[in-house]
């Protein structure tokens, strides 16, 4: 009886669980369609606001909201959509061919975002149409409002802020070469001085030892996670260029087993990998049953996908943070770490044990060794200090003076 009794509870709270489920999304569902209903009337009928021009332009490498309803029409609406085309100022027309001028996905999305934020504090200052009427002045309000947080909610990074003026910088030099600007206020405007120093967190060889036989190999996803930190501690490579990495990348050189990164600016560069990444690729080969022959295909795969999706697709970046948090955390890590940390770690390893800085170079794709500084993440090891080499009251035979 009593067997029963739990059994129907359970049983009307799943029903009850489903029942509540559906009510929701028919709401949102009916949400959504009332919400583009009011955002066609605020567009096609209040489109000749003095920042409309702005609005339009935030998102210029996609559609905007009233050109996907005009493509696409909406039912029961159609007799009063506007046929006219969106005009847009000349400087958004060059938005798009600016964002396109650059090589890399992430770069074009980072470049759209900092944009984004620039016409969003513009909104309502100056002229929406010419920008005749931006100075200097602008520009350094805009490094102030980033710098206190009162655009995006929190202070920003100095480093952070440097670049957001380097990519508004870049993109009115490019309105002045092509004759839509006169001159380019933001070339007046400094950038905060760059700190030699970087805040990014590395990890001692002791943390990475106790992070690398962390992960449960015997499982799929412990298979996967073991590799990826693996290939981020013994390569150092960016959280992108990890991702983008396909089987077909993986080879033999005259006996050694490399794999070919596709760094910045596609810029490739082969590396040769060490026995224990190869032995946690190998591995993770045979335990997620990968395909050696199928080149094409991204090196690391999710294991599950929580929304039923298919799982022959790269790794979201996201992911790649998680899983070194996640280790790290059970390691007994608490100061700041990310994947960008593993690269850090990397390269202030080969550094302790006398690699050349040329090798370094090689090994995390810089363009200039000037970065070997900023990554060097032990150089505050007090017990290497120089300072106790100097010593003023006994100094050494060959400095002291002869007598003639």
């Amino acid at each position: 009886m009593h067997h029963q009794v739990g059994f129907f509870h359970r049983f009307v709270s799943k029903t009850f669980f489903w029942l509540a489920y559906f009510v929701s999304a028919g709401l949102k569902t009916h949400f959504n369609r009332e919400w583009k209903k009011v955002l066609f009337e605020l567009e096609g009928f209040g489109a000749s606001d003095k920042g409309s021009s702005l609005e339009i332009a935030y998102k210029p490498n996609k559609e905007t909201q009233s050109e996907r309803l005009t493509s696409k029409g909406y039912p029961g609406d159609a007799y009063r959509q506007d046929p006219s085309p969106i005009v847009l100022p000349t400087w958004a027309k060059e938005i798009q061919p600016f964002l396109m001028n650059q090589l890399s996905d992430h770069t074009r999305r980072a470049y759209e975002t900092d944009l984004k934020q620039f016409f969003f504090f513009l909104e309502g200052k100056i002229d929406s149409v010419t920008l005749t009427a931006l100075r200097p002045e602008h520009i350094i309000l805009f490094r102030k409002y980033l710098e206190e947080g009162r655009l995006t909610g929190r202070p920003m990074e100095k480093s952070t802020i440097n670049r957001k003026l380097a990519v508004v910088k870049s993109f009115l030099n490019w309105l002045r070469l092509n004759h839509v600007l006169n001159d380019n206020p933001a070339q007046l405007v400094k950038g905060y001085p760059q700190n030699q120093e970087s805040a990014l967190k590395g990890l001692s060889d002791e943390e990475v030892r106790k992070i690398l036989v962390l992960p449960k190999r015997n499982a799929r996803a412990g298979a996967l996670h073991s590799a990826i930190l693996h290939t981020l501690l013994y390569l150092g490579l960016r959280k992108g260029e990890l991702i983008d990495l396909k089987v077909g990348d993986l080879d033999e050189e005259r006996g050694i087993a490399v794999i070919k990164v596709r760094g910045k600016g596609h810029r490739i560069r082969i590396l040769p990998i060490s026995r224990a990444v190869k032995e946690s690729l190998e591995h993770y080969f045979f335990a997620c049953r990968r395909d050696k022959t199928a080149k094409e295909e991204p090196l690391f795969l999710p294991t599950k996908n929580p929304r039923g999706g298919v799982l022959l697709k790269k790794l979201n970046p996201n992911a790649i943070s998680y899983i070194v948090l996640r280790y790290a955390r059970k390691a007994g890590v608490l100061k700041n770490i990310s994947p960008h940390s593993c690269r850090a770690t990397c390269i202030s390893n080969a550094l302790d044990r006398k690699a050349t800085h040329r090798s370094v170079q090689h090994l995390a794709g810089w363009s200039t060794p000037l970065m070997i500084q900023r990554y060097d993440k032990r150089r505050e090891d007090l017990q290497n200090s120089a300072a106790f080499l100097i010593d003023y009251e006994d100094p050494p035979e060959k400095n002291l003076a002869v007598p003639l």
